[in-house]
């Protein structure tokens, strides 16, 4: 009974870890350009924006972080690409329950067919599907293989500066506090007492 109850709290204890910008902040301190790859295979954001962030405190290099995290990308949806041209009618057709997201995908891809090849990667919850049902149709590899190298390059850039401008703009919130707090006080002051009549104006109408 022990060993079980020790075996579901390392369970747990692994999958916070897996969420926690702390842990990931670690491992990339440890294993540095490894974990971007496994970021960026994962399509993890918070794993890219936090590289960025470290490249910022020179850790690693912008660019280098960028190059592999496109890298990461491209090999993620061409690997799936050819798992749905090998077994995506066995896979796409074996379990009902996502039928309905794969119609969905579908759809999109007959609707808006390049441009939503182009932007899955954006839309949560069908990025991994994507590329499997892409792969299970008639598109060509080469096509397919052009849309989304446009597309990871996009989302390996504008992720990576992203975690790089928001370490950069801390720094200087922190360097520059004493100056500018009571200016986050104001600001604070106003949100905070502009949502206050905003939702006694909503309540009013209701």
């Amino acid at each position: 009974m022990d060993s079980i109850t020790h075996l579901c709290t390392t369970g747990l204890t692994w999958c916070s870890n897996l969420v926690s910008p702390q842990f990931w902040t670690e491992m990339l301190q440890t294993y540095k350009y490894t974990i971007v790859i496994a970021g960026a295979l994962l399509e993890g954001e918070m794993v890219l924006i936090l590289s960025g962030a470290a490249a910022y405190h020179e850790y690693m290099t912008l660019s280098l972080v960028m190059l592999i995290a496109f890298l990461g990308a491209l090999l993620h949806d061409t690997l799936l690409f050819f798992v749905g041209r090998l077994f995506g009618k066995r896979i796409l057709g074996g379990d009902s329950k996502w039928q309905a997201r794969i119609s969905k995908v579908v759809n999109l891809i007959q609707k808006y067919d390049r441009y939503f090849i182009m932007s899955f990667r954006f839309i949560y919850g069908i990025r991994t599907l994507t590329p499997i049902v892409v792969g299970a149709g008639s598109i060509g590899f080469k096509r397919y293989f052009f849309l989304v190298a446009m597309s990871a390059a996009v989302w390996a850039v504008t992720v990576s500066y992203v975690g790089y401008s928001c370490a950069m703009a801390l720094e200087s919130i922190l360097q520059n506090f004493e100056k500018i707090q009571k200016y986050l006080a104001v600001g604070l002051v106003v949100i905070v007492g502009g949502l206050y009549f905003f939702l006694r104006s909503r309540k009013r109408k209701a």
